[in-house]
């Protein structure tokens, strides 16, 4: 028989930190028990395993009925950056960082600013490094979490997840984008061309653009980074669900919102900029209230809304990711791509934004886009090479010729024969008078656009619909 000797860490459980000075070289982090009546946990300087878990032999001891006997082991390690955290999540029922299961027997670095949660019972923790304070004097960079504290989950996307923060300093609410885990290049010419980059997005400065308010760049390991991307947060959503709820838009509406997203991309073109993704979830609304009915609108917008601002968002994002995969992710879900990107052109101009821009007006107006699945023959990818598309009756019947006629100046396949910003903003469309619809007798406008009635074979089917059914698909699949 043997008798193991337990090491021990200097691991201390703290319901007064605020009242001490704890920077001393004794400790490399603390985990903040985010219920401010619940105990702190300081984690030591030394490299070692710390184990954490319901039993009395773990180092760390975390109560809760769902929390394991041993439930995670935090690493402290070394990188480029210093000492650092890793956790391994050993649990039944979960260890998440940051609301995202781990995975039983899986690793990952614990950054700043990051929060842990044992399973549901066990409690919720923000990490916060301590800095050296020579580290501090020599002005070394700091670390998102040094500036932000993460806060809910807004949504996320193929290459990244976007977080509410608050800003430490000013308390300020902003918006992170937090990009999934690149390789680093480890060349000096791509990080000064990144950089670059970065700055002229963080230099963007428009009413109708989301504002860049700055960015970090963070080491994982030897060969991997995250970019944190902090930007203003706006608070009443996106175009996209505006025209779920409403079915599709008013004319007069869709013409104001359309002129604002025209004077962002005007903005955006003139200092060389692509956004390369217009479509309704990258539109966002900043919308005033009415507090009384005697306050006067400042454009056609609903009755209880007193102003609406369109905020162009996720702009620029070739930049972060890579060509290559950007270019894969668009072509996953090609309804506003515009056909020189389709057909893997290694070059196209600011006119890829103008033909996005047209399919949007279109779905604006009726509810559903111009090309889809839905309306095979041919397939999406032809209909948009081809650029066939119509005007279905009764969907189109009280819509203007002229905006007709603007975005069949859009949806043109050659992109030198399509119009640009400047064109598309001096369109007659946006000269008409908005206080009467027009219902038209014609069956045809300029060139031959016919409105058509609708193939009994092929239904659009709306955003709205479109909308519920990929809901239901993902429920079903997650059942």
């Amino acid at each position: 028989m043997s008798l193991k000797r337990r090491r021990t860490f200097n691991v201390k459980i703290d319901d007064d930190l605020d009242n001490r000075n704890i920077i001393d070289g004794q400790y490399l982090a603390k985990l903040i028990n985010v219920k401010t009546d619940k105990q702190h946990i300081l984690i030591p300087r030394k490299v070692g395993a710390i184990l954490i878990g319901r039993s009395s032999s773990c180092d760390i001891k975390i109560n809760g009925s769902d929390v394991s006997s041993k439930h995670c082991r935090l690493n402290v390690s070394s990188n480029d950056d210093g000492l650092c955290l890793y956790i391994t999540d050993m649990s039944t029922n979960g260890t998440l960082l940051n609301e995202e299961i781990i995975g039983k027997f899986s690793s990952t670095l614990v950054k700043d600013g990051d929060t842990i949660s044992f399973a549901k019972m066990g409690g919720t923790y923000l990490v916060k490094y301590f800095r050296d304070e020579n580290q501090v004097r020599n002005g070394a960079v700091k670390r998102f979490g040094d500036d932000y504290v993460l806060g809910a989950h807004l949504g996320s996307g193929h290459y990244a997840v976007v977080k509410e923060a608050r800003d430490r300093h000013n308390g300020a609410t902003v918006a992170v984008k937090i990009f999934h885990p690149n390789r680093s290049s480890g060349n000096n010419d791509s990080d000064s061309k990144f950089q670059q980059e970065i700055n002229l997005l963080l230099s963007i400065n428009h009413p109708n653009i989301i504002k860049f308010i700055s960015h970090y760049v963070e080491p994982i390991n030897r060969s991997s980074s995250t970019t944190y991307l902090v930007l203003e947060k706006v608070n009443n959503g996106e175009l996209f669900q505006r025209i779920i709820n409403k079915q599709k838009l008013r004319q007069d509406e869709t013409k104001a919102i359309f002129k604002q997203i025209l004077s962002g991309l005007e903005y955006l073109h003139s200092n060389n900029i692509i956004h390369r993704d217009i479509k309704p979830e990258n539109i966002l609304l900043d919308v005033r209230r009415r507090s009384s009915p005697d306050e006067v609108q400042t454009g056609p917008w609903d009755e209880d809304e007193l102003d609406l601002k369109v905020k162009i968002a996720d702009f620029g994002l070739a930049k972060f990711i890579g060509e290559l995969k950007f270019t894969n992710t668009l072509c996953g879900t090609p309804a506003y791509v515009a056909p020189e990107i389709l057909s893997n052109q290694r070059s196209y101009s600011t006119k890829v934004d103008l033909w996005s821009s047209g399919v949007l007006l279109y779905v604006c107006l009726c509810g559903f886009p111009p090309f889809s699945d839905e309306l095979a023959p041919p397939g999406m990818k032809e209909q948009i090479l081809q650029a066939k598309y119509a005007f279905y009756s009764p969907y189109w019947d009280d819509i203007s010729d002229s905006a007709l006629h603007l975005i069949a100046s859009l949806l043109v396949v050659d992109a030198e024969e399509r119009l640009d910003v400047i064109q598309t903003m001096n369109h007659f469309w946006f000269g008409e008078e908005d206080n009467v619809e027009q219902n038209n007798t014609n069956n045809t406008i300029d060139e031959g656009i016919q409105r058509i009635h609708v193939r009994a074979d092929s239904q659009p089917m709306s955003l709205s619909e479109k909308y519920m059914s990929d809901i239901k698909w993902e429920e079903q699949n997650k059942s």
